[in-house]
């Protein structure tokens, strides 16, 4: 990682990380086929998975990943309905089970460790509070510093406004440059 800014490419990295805190936009781009950054995040998710990286997350993503897996499920049924004339039927459900089926296996075949929001709410004000993160962002951030995690996998640039001692990214390499300007603009 390099020592200025501490966010690299994912696709850089070959010594895996100890410990990483998984946000939701990475594992939805790791486990969607249609995603955008999707190679990059699944082969990354897939290292971490081989390298035995702890991967860290919480109820608050496993929520999010629900509601996204059920939203994109429904968009593409419909997307395809509209196209045939066809009515809506239950295969937006599977698609939705099939996307969180797959988060599941991850968890089987990781070292992976389910961190409770609650134990993190005095660090998520921190962040809230100081680099304007939205709580939901700042439940990662937050989880990075209590857990010590050696970083944050994630597609979302905008986590670049966090200090650099405090939050190491892993991003898709395509991403890191808007990350990096976050870095430049003061907190």
């Amino acid at each position: 990682m390099t020592s200025r800014d501490r966010v690299i490419a994912m696709e850089a990295v070959e010594l895996m990380p100890e410990s990483v805190v998984l946000d939701h936009s990475f594992v939805f781009a790791a486990l969607e086929s249609e995603a955008r950054h999707h190679a990059a995040a699944a082969d990354f998710l897939e290292r971490l998975t081989r390298g035995g990286t702890r991967l860290l997350f919480t109820d608050l993503l496993e929520l999010q990943l629900h509601d996204r897996a059920f939203a994109t499920a429904i968009r593409a049924q419909s997307a395809s309905q509209r196209r045939s004339g066809r009515t809506p039927s239950a295969g937006a459900d599977e698609l939705a089970r099939a996307f969180i089926g797959r988060w599941r296996n991850v968890l089987l075949e990781s070292d992976a460790v389910h961190v409770e929001v609650s134990d993190l709410m005095d660090d998520l004000m921190y962040y809230s509070e100081r680099f304007r993160l939205s709580s939901i962002s700042a439940v990662h951030a937050a989880l990075v510093m209590a857990a010590d995690a050696d970083g944050l996998a994630t597609v979302d640039p905008t986590f670049g406004a966090v200090d650099a001692s405090l939050l190491p990214l892993f991003l898709p390499r395509d991403v890191v440059r808007f990350a990096r300007r976050g870095r430049e603009l003061p907190a």
